[in-house]
């Protein structure tokens, strides 16, 4: 594309270039490069040049009318030719005497360098004598014949003719290229080669164009004579100079071009006005069929843009449609290769594509492409739609009595980039059921730390009832006796089955009902469950306890706080306190559990909710503990902080949401 582009701007540049030069060649008759880089001004030393010469002086012919003759009355010489060199004598600052004499005398005196100008056709003879300038104008040679004379009617036709014509005129050496067999008859000027063919001493007559329709005009001769329709030529007239003065040639071009700036030929025709044939080449014709043709150019390089630039542009979207399909077939491939179902709904979710393992799952109910998800899922949870918030979302739904966690993910699908939602559906009821064994594992792992502190708060209680049974047995019937003996062992009785209650509650499957649960009151149990483990390592414990209730997974949060009981516990060898605080905040409720122990460095910290991550010794710990209570606190929608300082202690910090009517205190 590129390629092709900087050749049509190249072709466009090249065309532009000769159109200007074709331009600049009618108006200043010289070619671009001579414009651009010559120095068309007069310098200082072309003046002294100017002033050393002396005054130029131009020979012609005397009777040449309107381009240069003496007039009979006046005796002056004038003509077009003449206002032309005035004007050049202005514009080089110099002064031009005229000398007006016979033609052939004025190219003989020219040669030998008594004159130094006279203006002349330029031809291959006269190159040999002359130098030549810059054209100063056009004009044509033609042939005036008898009205009556038919034979005539272009220059081949002169042929075995008689042939009036000017001495030394171009127009002798032009027919002398074209023919051998004309009889000239030689004159001084055109007024007596008018005369012999009046006379009828000549068949015709050759030369000027604008001289012989002068001479018509003042002879009244234009319905007797007649000039033949076509041309000899048409050629530029210059200004022939002296061969050894190729200074004063580079001089007068400087003037000719600034004299074709201000169009000065066209202005001294207007004066002559009376001549019906003009001096100048029709350069309005020339510029206009220079704009046509560049105009014409200019289209059919445009029309070749267009056409090359839908060409690229149509092998463009080609590419871009068969990379497309081939990145479309790729993605397929790849969704297929996925073990999870796939499916890429739009925003009224009707189904895109779907992976091969979507397909297969919903069997052939996805033949029609534009079902719709809810009619395939028909339980899916209002959160899973076409206008997704930026954020991945995800949920959880029940399919043919397995679980799936759908995630769900906006992105721009399609040629035309249109909002669509992709859903990753994973079972992950596998993954659950173990999740749940090895929460029950810890549970289990935890009642076996705690066995010692129960089976002491069970002896007790026992001790208590067998001592009270002793009292009755010896009391006689003392009603005092045995009424405060059997208060007693009721109360043993309730405080035995509450720790019983408490181990019970604590050892079930975890589900995820939830309830309204009185923290102060978890609280307090799950520290009574470990009071002897903290007796044992001469930890004690300060709760700082609120009346606030929230609804909440209640066995979920007793196994968080064991769990981070248990770590403080382990974090205190040689004992401590442990402070357990319950705070309320505007949207959430805060349960703070703070020890005394060794604390962590800030990479254990990083490191502390991974799965099989611990600090303990071989044999001590599975390295779950923090990853289960990090797992059962996004099951909670709460979160948790943990702060620690090496050889300080450490506090951990577990915040539950409030819903509505949560969180009041009693």
């Amino acid at each position: 594309m590129k390629k092709r582009i900087t050749i049509l701007m190249t072709m466009m540049l090249l065309l532009g270039s000769i159109m200007v030069n074709h331009y600049i060649k009618i108006t200043y008759h010289m070619n671009i490069i001579e414009y651009f880089a010559g120095n068309h001004q007069l310098t200082q030393a072309d003046r002294e040049y100017l002033e050393n010469h002396g005054p130029i002086i131009y020979g012609s012919g005397n009777n040449s009318p309107p381009l240069y003759f003496v007039d009979s009355e006046t005796e002056q010489y004038k003509g077009i030719v003449i206002d032309y060199l005035q004007a050049l004598s202005i514009e080089l600052e110099t002064e031009i005497l005229y000398q007006p004499m016979t033609w052939a005398q004025a190219l003989q005196k020219l040669e030998i360098g008594e004159t130094h100008l006279c203006d002349m056709y330029p031809s291959e003879e006269r190159a040999k004598k002359y130098l030549f300038s810059d054209p100063i104008y056009f004009q044509r040679g033609v042939i005036l014949v008898s009205e009556e004379n038919k034979d005539i009617n272009r220059a081949k036709d002169l042929a075995g003719m008689r042939v009036g014509v000017q001495k030394g005129d171009y127009a002798y050496e032009f027919l002398e290229s074209q023919s051998d067999d004309i009889y000239y008859v030689f004159s001084e000027h055109y007024e007596e080669s008018l005369h012999r063919l009046l006379e009828g001493q000549v068949d015709a007559i050759v030369g000027d164009e604008p001289v012989i329709s002068y001479l018509m005009e003042e002879y009244r001769i234009k319905e007797e004579y007649r000039i033949v329709d076509e041309p000899m030529y048409e050629l530029p007239s210059v200004l022939g100079i002296p061969k050894d003065k190729p200074e004063l040639k580079r001089i007068i071009n400087k003037g000719i071009f600034s004299l074709n700036q201000t169009d000065t030929v066209s202005k001294i025709q207007q004066k002559w006005f009376g001549i019906s044939t003009p001096i100048g080449r029709d350069d309005q014709v020339h510029r206009m069929g220079l704009f046509l043709l560049t105009g014409g150019a200019l289209g059919f390089m445009i029309l070749g843009a267009v056409v090359i630039w839908n060409l690229e542009l149509n092998r463009a979207v080609h590419q871009r449609t068969k990379a497309l399909q081939l990145s479309e077939k790729n993605l397929q491939t790849i969704m297929d290769g996925l073990r999870y179902m796939v499916v890429v709904v739009n925003k009224q979710l009707h189904i895109v594509t779907a992976n091969q393992q979507f397909h297969q799952y919903f069997e052939n109910r996805l033949k029609d492409q534009k079902v719709n998800l809810k009619e395939v899922i028909p339980d899916l949870p209002s959160s899973v739609n076409g206008e997704l918030d930026p954020d991945v979302q995800t949920v959880e739904i029940l399919l043919k009595g397995r679980d799936y966690q759908v995630n769900a993910c906006p992105i721009k699908y399609g040629s035309h980039m249109e909002e669509a939602t992709v859903l990753i559906m994973e079972d992950i009821t596998d993954r659950k059921i173990h999740e749940a064994q090895l929460l029950q594992d810890h549970k289990m792992a935890a009642i076996g730390q705690l066995a010692a502190g129960v089976a002491h708060e069970i002896r007790n209680p026992l001790g208590l009832i067998r001592n009270y049974t002793f009292i009755m047995q010896r009391s006689k019937g003392d009603k005092a006796i045995l009424e405060e003996a059997l208060h007693r062992i009721n109360d043993s009785v309730e405080k035995a089955s509450k720790v019983i209650d408490n181990l019970l509650n604590f050892s079930r499957l975890t589900d995820e009902e939830t309830h309204p649960v009185n923290l102060k009151e978890m609280i307090e149990d799950v520290v009574e469950l470990n009071g002897k483990l903290m007796e044992n390592h001469h930890i004690s414990c300060q709760l700082i306890l609120k009346e606030i209730e929230i609804e909440t997974c209640e066995e979920s949060l007793k196994h968080i706080l064991i769990n981070l009981l248990n770590n403080a516990i382990d974090a205190m060898p040689e004992g401590g306190k442990i402070t357990i605080a319950l705070k309320e905040k505007k949207d959430t409720v805060q349960i703070k559990v703070i020890d005394q122990g060794y604390g962590m460095s800030e990479e254990t910290q990083e490191k502390i909710f991974n799965p099989f991550f611990t600090t303990k010794r071989r044999g001590q710990g599975t390295g779950l503990g923090c990853y289960i209570v990090y797992n059962e606190l996004v099951k909670l929608k709460g979160e948790i902080e943990v702060r620690s300082k090496e050889k300080v202690g450490t506090t951990v910090v577990i915040s539950l949401t409030k819903a509505e009517g949560d969180s009041y205190e009693k």
